[in-house]
């Protein structure tokens, strides 16, 4: 999975370089921009002991506001909603699913525009970003536990690489592309009545791929 996204991230590069060869026409400097989008997070999952721990494939929304502090440079600032099964699987052992991860990624972008022509917009982007994380017990395993049993994560800090085209179809209205690849690692809680806490930290590494709407002021 992780030479997948390399290789996905190395040729959106290439594609950036093939586009900076056209001169830039669009004024973007000063412009300011909101928008909405909506993407696919691929968790790439972890392994507790002998457990593995996968996260399902979900749907991310979110909206974003964008500015330019020079054509070749904009910030952007993003708030997004995922939710995600978790499914646990020991060796030897049926997959259970363990309850339901929500993420709201509070994230801000540093965005490097390329050189290229008024319609269309190549960047490369870094950024880190605040994870306010909430789980849920699913019903099967809340059921063979203690009652009042959580497993609550803490909030977290992720950072992220990325690549896209931002494609102007009018002097107000623009549709991104957008890749990145998302580091992010979450302590969990385990808590039950009669017993002490215990915390276990699980990689919520992901590569999102999505697809937006902006309208510039």
């Amino acid at each position: 999975m992780r030479n997948k996204i390399t290789a996905s991230l190395l040729g959106m590069v290439a594609l950036l370089l093939v586009f900076s060869q056209v001169g830039f026409a669009q004024d973007m400097d000063g412009k300011f921009g909101i928008g909405a989008r909506i993407g696919y997070v691929n968790y790439s999952g972890d392994s507790i002991d002998d457990t593995d721990v996968d996260f399902d494939g979900a749907a991310m929304y979110g909206g974003n506001l964008v500015y330019y502090l020079h054509s070749y440079f904009s910030l952007e600032l993003s708030a997004d909603y995922v939710k995600t099964d978790m499914e646990l699987k020991a060796y030897g052992f049926s997959p259970v699913n363990f309850g339901e991860l929500k993420q709201v990624p509070i994230i801000l972008n540093g965005r490097f525009h390329f050189s290229t022509n008024q319609k269309i917009s190549p960047y490369l982007s870094a950024g880190i970003g605040y994870y306010i994380n909430d789980f849920d017990l699913s019903d099967s395993v809340s059921s063979e536990l203690t009652s009042g049993s959580k497993f609550d994560p803490d909030d977290s800090i992720g950072f992220n690489l990325g690549a896209g085209v931002q494609f102007l179809l009018n002097e107000h209205i623009a549709l991104d592309l957008d890749l990145k690849y998302i580091w992010n690692k979450t302590d969990f809680n385990a808590e039950s009545p009669g017993y002490e806490t215990e915390e276990v930290s699980i990689d919520l590494d992901n590569f999102y791929v999505g697809v937006g709407l902006k309208y510039y002021f």
